[in-house]
């Protein structure tokens, strides 16, 4: 893919400066490939390119930017670098999620002030909470806080407790709430080794017993929207799966460049031709770019679809699957198409430093996570068959 293409969109300023970041981003990536977080300077540089705040609402000095706008960012910086796609991804939805939906004083206290508006953690009711007069004690132990690293708040799932006991809701479930902590009472543990997304800063985290005013949690079985328009109105998880879906695209798109690039210059023995020679290699890429860019399409049609319907009432049950699988098709693309790229390119790929390889093993461990996974795509399949006692909700 050219930079022209890659770096083409419906927003040309925001595409700009998301241009602009590519030499950083890839320098970084290529120098340093057992790191576990991104580099502090391709940070700063999101940052100061207001990009962690692209799906923030606009009234907390976000861009509050179109589904497709943010498709095309995030695709073209996953494209850049896998870890710093998936990192910027999770930062970004984190602003969402404060600057949408958390009371004012969390507003007040993450945006309005000259510190960083970060926010990263992960939303598993792992933690426990307690009622406290306006606000809730709260603490626990989380895995997976992608971003964590540069953000200043960072997100915990808890369930509510009274009396040692959970506190049971309205639908029959123990009560679930979203809160967000400041940094400096959270503990990353450092033990982010793994395979793929490596720099994504992903640690577990511990967020120490704290007292938070109400205005930093939110309930997860009915979020509610206080701030922001249509964006925020999709569904609770409709940006953070759109996040995973334009990571997949850009990662997957970029091993497929490289394969092709391959193509172009390995020569094979003992005939001397070129391995872009083969009418095989010729069909396989093919194939695989007709496969992406099918999923691509199934992505961003959903999305467009997601928005006006949000902006004319309830998601309806056949679009709220469709959100969630058009995501998860686009993770299960792109980790079969970079296996190919991958398996096509041998021994080349094989070699640490390659970054067909990085693509490679960034798209296994995207695929692992549970909200675009194997699971989700049973979940939609349940309820696409009719299985009794379903339930997918985006």
């Amino acid at each position: 893919m050219s930079v022209t293409e890659i770096e083409a969109g419906g927003d040309a300023a925001v595409m700009r400066r998301v241009a602009g970041l590519r030499d950083l981003i890839e320098t970084s990536a290529d120098r340093d490939e057992e790191a576990t977080e991104i580099a502090a300077e391709v940070a700063e540089a999101i940052e100061a390119a207001g990009l962690f705040k692209l799906i923030a609402p606009t009234s907390v000095g976000g861009m509050e930017a179109d589904p497709q706008v943010a498709i095309d960012a995030l695709r073209a910086i996953s494209y850049y670098d896998g870890s710093t796609g998936w990192y910027a991804g999770a930062a970004m939805m984190g602003g969402a999620v404060a600057g949408a939906f958390m009371g004012d004083r969390a507003i007040d206290a993450i945006f309005a002030g000259s510190g960083k508006a970060t926010c990263a953690g992960q939303a598993a009711p792992l933690g426990k909470a307690e009622r406290v007069g306006d606000g809730y004690r709260i603490s626990g132990q989380f895995s997976f806080g992608s971003g964590s690293p540069n953000a200043a708040w960072i997100m915990g799932g808890y369930i509510l407790h009274k009396d040692g006991a959970p506190v049971i809701g309205e639908n029959g479930q123990p009560v679930f709430l979203l809160a967000l902590a400041p940094r400096d009472k959270v503990e990353l543990l450092g033990n982010w080794d793994v395979l793929g997304l490596r720099g994504t800063g992903s640690y577990d985290y511990r967020v120490l017993e704290q007292v938070v005013h109400e205005d930093f949690t939110l309930d997860a079985a009915n979020p509610l929207p206080r701030r922001g328009g249509t964006l925020y109105r999709m569904g609770f998880l409709a940006l953070p799966v759109l996040t995973h879906a334009a990571f997949a695209l850009g990662c997957a798109r970029r091993a497929l460049d490289e394969w092709a690039d391959y193509g172009r210059t390995k020569k094979r023995m003992p005939q001397g031709t070129t391995a872009n020679a083969a009418e095989s290699f010729q069909r396989d890429l093919g194939l695989a770019h007709g496969e992406l860019r099918a999923a691509e399409a199934y992505v961003r049609q959903t999305f467009m679809r997601l928005m006006d319907a949000a902006g004319k009432g309830p998601i309806p049950d056949e679009l709220q699957i469709d959100g969630r699988l058009s995501a998860s098709h686009a993770l299960t693309t792109g980790t079969r198409v970079s296996q190919r790229a991958f398996t096509s390119c041998t021994t080349t790929a094989l070699r640490n430093g390659s970054r067909l390889q990085r693509c490679y093993r960034d798209m296994q461990a995207g695929m692992a996570h549970f909200l675009t996974g194997e699971q989700s795509i049973i979940d939609a399949g349940r309820a696409l068959a009719g299985v009794q006692g379903a339930a997918f909700a985006l």
